[in-house]
């Protein structure tokens, strides 16, 4: 009776974490995830998620310890379906604020980075964790002198180059993410880069300035390319925090500040971006959505900066409000085929929204870049299904009526309005970078159908009940246990009626052991991970992927349309900070598939904004360092090599 009122706990206690924390059935929001795109496959990894039917002021966040994947071959429900079959282990990193660098060529991604939600959970970072996406396996670098000094940042900004770069600007250090780390949280001033192909870390600061919370996006331009960061905070030794465009020239390791001009957002952090270019690369778009505001209450808008003019254009709402109850901030952008961006995630700061983030969509919610975009009707221009024969960015009208030319490119509007503020940006944007072909490090297999993440027939459906296989794994595990012990009981009392004397002891046979382990190892190996973006933004513009030639036979529902505009009070204040938490600002509600009307991500107040230039003075942070003066120090670099 004692085996089987354990069983029955057991199995009691394995439907409710699968009905509870699945983390496509039960989901309700995500943010502070990181993501990347490779191939046909947008990868969300870590972060913070709800779990349920809503949100109530007294819930908390839980830790997404899934790996999930999309996949955007499969797009005729307006938004690519969600999977859970990837592997990963309770050894790799659960983070929020982390990102993940994209190495295309050799199907790799690797996990960079990041916030844990308790002390005690805190990692040593002495080997980089990467994600086979061809095997479906996790494996480290191996560590190397170079990467003695680097730290493991939070918040900052990230891209990789086509050189298979990857660059870290900013973020915090703090006992969040540094083991023993002791003392205050601390603003970051370094250029962190990580080189792919040679397996090199370097850690420089070429600026005094303390960053955190923007974005980084790269541009083909000049002679090895430029780096281009917008936004968050930024703390002088004074403690004065400005907003303004921050170039940085590859070839020559050097930090250039240009002012834009146009319809200047409000200054903000934690929001997330994507950059795209016309077809002769003459003009550079780079788009943002949401973050935190001056007011510390998250934001709901859509703007663009075009590059080399240095143009800011507002997109959503228009006309342009100032305040947004249904703001978010930390959600993900991620580029696909050039033209289109998903914005995943994101956190509201009005506590008075309880509802769920589309989670028929699993908070996905699509925007069209380019001249599709502009020509959708009303209010809702720009947010839309995506739409998988759109591959080329079309410069929209309204920027083209900016900086001229056509949608296929030919921009007029070549220098900033007001000149440069330095000379040598002129001959820097004439010329434009294309890096050399990389070639794989190892073998990768031709054939697109091959490079499945999962271990299974690519022609099958990629399994949805990764948790359930573990329950039933589980509960196979212990009936079968049960079954030798009752089987070795029966014996045992058989012989005992035989011989009266024997006291013999029932034994658990090696095989019972065996399937039990068995069990527990298959449940290990198929843990996987929840998120929530970036963000920070975590964001790669990915380039246009190669399709699969198969697509999963089973799609997603389309989102519940109950929630999406639901008309809601002006939210003034900000909501105090959960002390477990890393955020507490969500994103955009969206609508995908069957229905022709897409509406925008948020509800939006209707006070109508200036359009004046507004200079500077970032927000002070929720959660944002005091001015510290300290600083990690000067990096070295590590020669890791892969594990198998």
């Amino acid at each position: 009776m004692l085996l089987l009122s354990i069983l029955g706990s057991l199995v009691v206690l394995v439907i409710a974490q699968e009905s509870i924390q699945n983390p496509l059935e039960s989901f309700c929001r995500r943010y502070q995830h990181q993501t990347c795109v490779i191939d046909s496959k947008l990868y969300v990894d870590g972060g913070l998620a709800y779990y349920g039917k809503s949100v109530a002021a007294s819930s908390h966040p839980e830790r997404n310890t899934w790996l999930l994947w999309n996949d955007l071959s499969s797009l005729s429900s307006g938004l690519p379906p969600q999977y859970k079959n990837l592997t990963k282990g309770p050894d790799i990193p659960t983070v929020s604020g982390g990102v993940l660098w994209p190495d295309r060529v050799n199907k790799l991604f690797y996990l960079f980075g990041g916030a844990y939600d308790l002390g005690s959970q805190v990692k040593d970072f002495t080997n980089l964790w990467f994600f086979d996406t061809i095997y479906n396996t996790w494996n480290k670098t191996e560590y190397d002198g170079s990467q003695a000094d680097v730290a493991y940042p939070y918040f900052g900004a990230s891209t990789v180059t086509d050189e298979g770069i990857a660059y870290y600007y900013g973020g915090y250090l703090s006992k969040s993410s540094v083991l023993n780390w002791q003392g205050d949280k601390m603003m970051l001033r370094g250029l962190l880069s990580y080189d792919m192909n040679k397996n090199l870390w370097k850690n420089r600061t070429y600026d005094p300035i303390r960053r955190a919370e923007g974005s980084l996006q790269y541009l083909p331009a000049s002679d090895r390319g430029m780096l281009v960061y917008i936004g968050g905070l930024e703390t002088s030794i004074s403690g004065v925090v400005n907003y303004q465009i921050q170039l940085f020239d590859l070839s020559i390791n050097k930090w250039y500040t240009q002012t834009a001009t146009g319809n200047v957002p409000q200054a903000r952090r934690s929001f997330c971006s994507g950059v795209v270019w016309a077809e002769d690369y003459s003009s550079y778009s780079i788009y943002i959505y949401g973050g935190i505001g001056s007011k510390d209450t998250a934001l709901g808008d859509l703007h663009v900066l075009s590059i080399p003019s240095f143009t800011w254009s507002s997109l959503y709402p228009d006309p342009q409000v100032k305040d947004f109850p249904g703001g978010k901030a930390w959600s993900s952008c991620n580029v696909i085929q050039n033209s289109q961006m998903i914005v995943m995630g994101g956190d509201w700061t009005n506590p008075s929204k309880i509802a769920c983030d589309v989670p028929d969509g699993w908070g996905q919610h699509g925007v069209l870049l380019g001249q599709e975009g502009f020509e959708l009707p009303g209010n809702n221009k720009w947010w839309s299904g995506l739409k998988s024969n759109i591959s080329t960015y079309n410069v929209p009208g309204n920027i083209v009526s900016v900086i001229g030319g056509g949608p296929e490119g030919k921009a007029t509007a070549t220098a900033p309005a007001a000149g440069w503020q330095t000379s040598d940006l002129a001959n820097y944007f004439r010329t434009t970078y294309a890096a050399n072909q990389r070639s794989a490090t190892r073998l990768v297999p031709g054939s697109s159908s091959s490079t499945s993440t999962a271990q299974s027939n690519p022609t099958d459906p990629p399994s949805k009940t990764s948790v359930g296989a573990i329950a039933g794994g589980v509960v196979g595990g212990v009936v079968g246990l049960v079954c030798v012990i009752a089987l070795a009981w029966c014996c045992l009392r058989h012989r005992h009626r035989q011989t009266p004397g024997s006291q013999t002891t029932p034994h658990v046979s090696s095989d019972a052991r065996g399937l039990q382990q068995d069990s527990a190892a298959a449940a290990n190996e198929k843990y996987i991970a929840t998120p929530t973006t970036a963000s920070y933004p975590s964001t790669f513009p990915s380039p246009h992927p190669h399709m699969p030639t198969y697509s999963p036979q089973v799609s997603p529902p389309p989102p519940s349309w109950s929630e999406l505009h639901t008309p809601s009070t002006h939210y003034e204040g900000s909501p105090p900070m959960p002390q477990q938490a890393w955020a507490s600002y969500d994103m955009p509600v969206q609508y995908v598939n069957q229905q022709q009307y897409y509406p925008p991500p948020t509800e939006l107040s209707q006070t109508p904004s200036k359009h004046a230039h507004m200079a500077s003075a970032e927000l002070p942070s929720i959660r944002s360092p005091a001015n510290e003066v300290a600083e990690m120090p000067e990096i070295r670099s590590p020669v890791p090599k892969r594990g198998l």
